[in-house]
């Protein structure tokens, strides 16, 4: 009894005020210190992939001085400011120096979307063998992709993107044809063909493969490695638990994802073909869920806030989604457009100073006046060099190169791309990029004030444009000059009536 006693004084003694705070100003810089070194090992320099080079812009951004006062814009002409891929669907983007582009788009944009099985009971009836009439009871099972419309969290969800190192010339001769021409479709040339150069081997493209590579990878990888198929995306997320004290119980998950499975890996993690509701598309998609642990997504449901079945899926490159609407007048019959997981349409476009100008008509109390960042509306090309909204009059442009091919061999020439129609926006800006919070009003609610200015798009406000590639084979860079060949009038044509 005495024992216990003495027990019980200890502690009464252990947590009066006095020595709490004695035991806080000792204990207190070793947390600080553990917490510190748990997010420096969060952010520190990832280990090498075998066989890859990581893709994109790792220390500066070009969009760090989106905030400074605006040059004057006197004889400027509109260039690249910054390029961005997202990988995932929703997901925070990788901010690239130059990028291919294809006819669907930046390359590796939108490759892959997570979606939720949603279920709802079918509502036809049914006849029994008495011939009664009774509801069916069975039920619909649909995948469906998620965004942070529904899901703001999303937006923390970050992605690198490894891709193969070039492998020399042994390599380059197994991607030719019999003919000894490259196996990728290229165009041929348009009927009032610019003035072009032709390749010897100096491209833009050429020096996409270039970039990034110190050293001469293998000459031909192991069919299980990650260059076998095709690079690999990283995914990472921080994880905390319920009961997580001074954020000591923070893991960072790891998710590795092969960018283009062989048929073997296919085979052996068993992907599926599968229906993904994109919109009012309902392609034919591949169900890539088996790559991630089963422990891990488990942990990115919990961190998302999704209950249903959650699933990952990559485009599908014999199922994408066709482009019907806005289309260019002078379309040759018989071409046709097509996306994989964009919501509609291949590239998006913004200019700077457009958002510097919503920024200015914020209210003066709303949390993001003056740090609007641009990222917060998820495009793919962001320009400066113009006026605010001055993209809202373009038609067709051409912006950096395209590489096709003649009786003479294959050449490089200017890009050109429709611009279909302006950006109808939804509440998803309204999301940081970097925490993931979603704002209740703002910056929506100041583009619906401002920003309705397509009488196609209405109700919806509209920032930004929505391009087609006019080409196959293509490449863009920061610093790229935007040629404005024709403006005109837009008016939207809507997905739904």
């Amino acid at each position: 009894m005495a024992a216990v006693a003495l027990f019980r004084h200890y502690i009464e003694y252990l947590f009066t005020p006095s020595v709490a705070l004695g035991l806080l100003i000792v204990i207190g810089p070793i947390l600080l210190s553990i917490v510190a070194e748990k997010v420096a090992s969060a952010s520190a320099k990832p280990e090498e992939v075998a066989g890859c080079r990581r893709l994109g812009l790792r220390d500066h951004s070009n969009l760090q001085d989106q905030h400074q006062p605006l040059p004057a814009q006197d004889n400027e002409h509109p260039r690249v400011q910054a390029l961005f891929t997202y990988p995932i669907k929703s997901c925070r983007g990788v901010e690239l120096p130059a990028s291919r582009v294809q006819a669907s788009g930046l390359e590796y944009d939108r490759l892959f979307t997570f979606a939720q099985l949603n279920s709802k009971q079918d509502k036809a009836d049914s006849k029994t063998d008495s011939g009664i009439t009774e509801p069916s009871g069975d039920w619909k099972h649909q995948w469906r992709f998620i965004t942070q419309r529904e899901f703001p969290r999303l937006a923390i969800l970050q992605t690198e993107l490894w891709v193969p190192k070039p492998r020399g010339r042994r390599q380059a001769a197994r991607n030719k044809g019999a003919n000894g021409r490259p196996n990728a479709k290229l165009d041929t040339p348009a009927a009032h063909q610019r003035p072009r150069s032709r390749t010897r081997g100096n491209t833009l493209l050429g020096q996409l493969e270039r970039q990034g590579s110190g050293t001469k990878a293998a000459d031909t990888p192991e069919i299980d490695s990650w260059a076998a198929n095709g690079g690999c995306l990283i995914v990472r997320f921080p994880f905390e638990p319920d009961f997580n004290p001074f954020g000591l119980r923070t893991e960072i998950i790891e998710l590795h994802l092969p960018l283009s499975p062989t048929p073997q890996r296919s085979e052996a993690k068993r992907y599926e073909t599968e229906e993904v509701s994109i919109w009012k598309d309902i392609p034919l998609a591949t169900n890539v869920t088996n790559e991630i642990d089963a422990e891990a997504l488990s942990k990115l449901k919990y961190f998302l806030g999704i209950s249903n079945p959650l699933a990952l899926f990559r485009v599908d490159d014999s199922h994408k989604r066709a482009v019907t609407r806005c289309l260019p007048k002078d379309k040759p019959e018989g071409e046709g457009y097509s996306v994989g997981f964009p919501d509609a349409f291949p590239v998006n476009l913004l200019g700077l100073p457009s958002v510097r100008k919503i920024d200015q008509e914020l209210p003066e109390k709303a949390a993001v006046k003056g740090k609007l960042d641009a990222r917060r509306f998820r495009a793919n090309i962001y320009i400066s060099g113009t006026s605010a909204f001055e993209e809202d009059t373009w038609t067709k442009i051409t912006l950096g190169s395209r590489i096709g091919r003649d009786k003479e061999g294959l050449f490089e020439t200017d890009a050109e791309y429709h611009v279909a129609c302006r950006t109808a926006r939804c509440k998803l800006p309204n999301v940081d990029p970097d925490t993931g919070v979603r704002d209740r009003n703002e910056p929506y609610t100041t583009l619906g004030k401002t920003r309705k200015v397509d009488e196609g798009a209405y109700p919806n406000p509209c920032l930004g444009m929505q391009m087609i590639p006019r080409f196959q084979v293509g490449a863009i860079k920061v610093g790229d000059r935007v040629e404005v060949l024709e403006t005109g009038e837009h008016c939207y044509e809507k997905m739904f009536h």
